[in-house]
């Protein structure tokens, strides 16, 4: 059981013949801080595990139990939709290959729910691209920051962007294209259809706004949901606990748990056969979902922005077991100087709470 293994881990860390009959109310009774990725604990379980402080991380939940998500009457099984985390190709699987509508769906038993998770700070990067264009001044479709000529398609009352920096002298998406894709590295100068797909070529300036950004972001109040963490929108914003999940999957390997979720479902004979664009009608098979690089030049990015990148998705780290990148990783242990990144585990009204 998770309690036993936790128990396990415990006595291990604590290397004391003393503790060896000691419970996890004892030998949690002192809060005990620990590195991510360590824990002798599926993602799953860990994040059964997990306190995510709704005073905290408010911003970041989703504030029904009821959710609009991807729902298959026929099987039982809906599928919790994360921004950033493989919810192209999820959307796209349930819909295909489960016959899945999106609705209001209430989570809870026996309804079979699934998710996918993603790896805090290459995540982060497809964050940041996303939440650039998405909130960007020229963008006019569901954009509260919206500042053209053109009506803004379902954004409300146009707001002040809380990083106006970002978007210094690029005035519209050509300006910013021309950034990641300057004309005089292109084949034809005068086209940008290679731009789509190529590699970022910028000359540190998109690099150096992200740095910014991420120094002076507080971690707390996402201004678009694709800047949201992945532990509080698979959490109740009621009691920081997880929500009722039956399976939590990792996107590293998304092709293999599909079909492995449609032997489940769909019986044993089930294969998802080709990788096909997302669009397309035919039911089988893995997508990709909407993948193109990066639009900075993540080369040009410090080690210390990547630390702190690290720091404002900690609780993704510590909740769903993922170790930090190897150049940030510590022992996480009570006796750390200060430098390292740590998770905090202790007990409480009868409960172990990892945050």
């Amino acid at each position: 059981s998770t309690d036993e293994a936790i128990l396990k881990w415990l006595r291990q860390r604590k290397n004391d013949t003393s503790t060896a009959s000691a419970s996890l109310s004892q030998l949690l009774s002192s809060p005990l801080y620990f590195a991510p990725g360590t824990l002798p604990l599926s993602q799953l379980s860990t994040l059964q595990q997990c306190y995510a402080d709704p005073a905290i991380y408010r911003n970041h939940f989703k504030e029904k139990i009821n959710r609009r998500i991807p729902y298959s009457e026929k099987h039982q099984l809906a599928y919790i939709l994360l921004p950033k985390s493989g919810s192209s190709t999820g959307r796209f699987m349930m819909k295909h290959e489960f016959d899945a509508v999106e609705r209001s769906t209430k989570i809870q038993p026996p309804l079979n729910v699934i998710a996918f998770v993603r790896d805090p700070l290459s995540r982060f990067y497809s964050q940041y691209d996303e939440a650039y264009v998405r909130t960007a001044p020229w963008h006019s479709i569901q954009n509260p920051y919206y500042m053209g000529e053109k009506k803004n398609k379902g954004g409300g009352i146009t707001l002040f962007h809380p990083f106006p920096f970002l978007y210094d002298s690029i005035h519209s998406y050509k300006d910013y294209q021309d950034l990641f894709c300057p004309k005089h590295t292109r084949s034809n100068p005068n086209s940008d259809r290679e731009c789509t797909y190529a590699a970022s070529k910028e000359n540190g300036t998109l690099a150096s706004r992200l740095e910014r950004f991420v120094h002076e972001y507080d971690g707390r109040s996402p201004y678009d949901i694709h800047l949201a963490l992945q532990v509080p929108m698979l959490s109740d914003v009621s009691n920081g606990r997880m929500i009722p999940i039956t399976e939590l999957y990792n996107t590293t390997n998304a092709e293999g748990d599909w079909n492995a979720i449609a032997k489940r479902y769909l019986g044993e004979e089930a294969v998802l056969r080709e990788k096909k664009a997302a669009g397309t009608k035919e039911s089988g098979g893995v997508i990709q979902g909407r993948s193109y690089p990066r639009r900075f030049d993540k080369s040009l990015v410090g080690e210390g922005t990547e630390r702190r990148i690290c720091e404002l998705a900690l609780l993704d780290y510590c909740c769903l077991n993922f170790p930090l990148p190897m150049e940030e990783r510590g022992n996480g242990d009570d006796d750390d100087d200060g430098r390292n990144l740590s998770c905090r585990m202790d007990y409480e009204e009868g409960r172990i709470r990892i945050q």
